[in-house]
């Protein structure tokens, strides 16, 4: 039995890591991340770190890409036509697990899935098969907090982008930005994300969200609240 750790570089999918490290057979637990090519570079270094610090070796999937995906798809995606994850993260996926299928290997994909996300996730279990695939969420049933803490426990640093105000990690810009991370924006991405609007013949974000791209927002009120909720910026 090999066991399939979904890693995004967000808090969740690293709590599910360091559950699987602390529970099942080291050497049967491979992580994977999938690339979408449009992430932060503070998102490599801290699987890097995880690596490191870990002593483990994560498996990197290079998808179609953002880019490619938009220029197939002749449009961005958007709250309504939400095709990046199915073919940035899901595709790839299966692409994988298929070739663990056609070695007759049996497995388990493991990622971090919580109730307290969303609605939509809020009846989830700790075990479903969701397209033939075998899928455990260790950590369905904790709250933000606890994943955090789990970190600490383990003396793992959370990825940097939660201390400077982030409340996701993923695809960066996400079209699900918050306001205040897209005035967050350095100015790096903000050119990453001209030239691929350009090439697409497309804005990323609605009128509303643009005007907030680097606004100068203070630092210091997300960090405090990091502090003051989740005792992660110390």
């Amino acid at each position: 039995m090999k066991y399939l750790v979904s890693l995004s570089g967000g808090k969740d999918s690293t709590a599910c890591l360091l559950w699987a490290l602390d529970t099942l057979p080291k050497d049967d637990i491979i992580p994977y991340y999938i690339d979408t090519l449009l992430e932060h570079d503070a998102v490599y270094e801290y699987l890097d770190y995880l690596e490191n610090r870990l002593d483990i070796k994560i498996k990197r999937i290079v998808s179609e890409g953002m880019e490619a995906l938009s220029v197939r798809k002749k449009m961005m995606p958007n709250r309504m036509m939400r095709f990046c994850t199915e073919n940035l993260k899901v595709k790839p996926a299966l692409k994988f697990y298929k070739e663990f299928q056609e070695l007759g290997v049996d497995f388990i994909n493991i990622s971090g899935v919580r109730r307290d996300e969303s609605e939509a996730r809020a009846n989830t279990e700790a075990f479903a098969i969701v397209n033939g695939i075998k899928n455990l969420y260790p950590i369905a049933y904790w709250n933000t907090q606890k994943v955090f803490d789990y970190h600490k426990e383990h003396g793992i640093q959370v990825n940097p982008l939660y201390k400077k105000g982030f409340s996701r990690v993923g695809c960066y810009p996400c079209i699900y930005a918050r306001k205040h991370e897209l005035q967050m924006m350095e100015d790096k991405y903000i050119k990453r994300l001209r030239s691929l609007e350009k090439k697409i013949g497309a804005n990323f974000f609605s009128p509303e969200k643009e005007k907030y791209l680097r606004k100068g927002l203070d630092m210091g009120y997300f960090e405090n609240q990091c502090v003051n909720q989740y005792g992660i910026c110390e």
